[in-house]
């Protein structure tokens, strides 16, 4: 069976590092993208199982990056964003299934809200913790 595939869009190296060494620790392949078009790029090249989304990328706007990758995958991706910033109405207001997390959160969190998201299970729209 092939392992699952975690997209972490994000643009602070460090965050990307943390994401990739604990989402591997559980069996996970991480791909890393530094901005909204090398993880639209890394996209087209095979459809991830789950895709985690930075808010403050330097190329695009998350909010039309989400639209884009909910286009480009017709909603059957699952999506977490994370974001220092309570969510914005925007975010609130999209009626498809996303994941919020507020930075800092705890690797726990994480992880939990990561294995809900890949078996298809319904999640807080917010979650919080410090630790991360």
């Amino acid at each position: 069976m092939a392992r699952r595939r975690v997209l972490a869009i994000e643009h602070d190296w460090r965050m990307r590092k943390l994401l990739q060494a604990n989402l591997e620790s559980v069996g996970l392949d991480v791909q890393r993208a530094v901005n909204g078009r090398h993880g639209l790029k890394l996209i087209s090249q095979g459809t991830p199982d789950l895709i985690l989304l930075g808010t403050d990328l330097p190329d695009m706007d998350a909010l039309h990056l989400l639209e884009r990758l909910h286009t480009q995958l017709s909603g059957q991706v699952p999506i977490i964003v994370m974001s220092a910033e309570p969510p914005s109405r925007s975010f609130k207001q999209d009626d498809r299934a996303i994941s919020y997390l507020l930075k800092p959160f705890a690797v726990s969190v994480l992880l939990q809200s990561g294995g809900r998201a890949l078996d298809g299970a319904p999640s807080d729209a917010e979650e919080t913790a410090a630790d991360c």
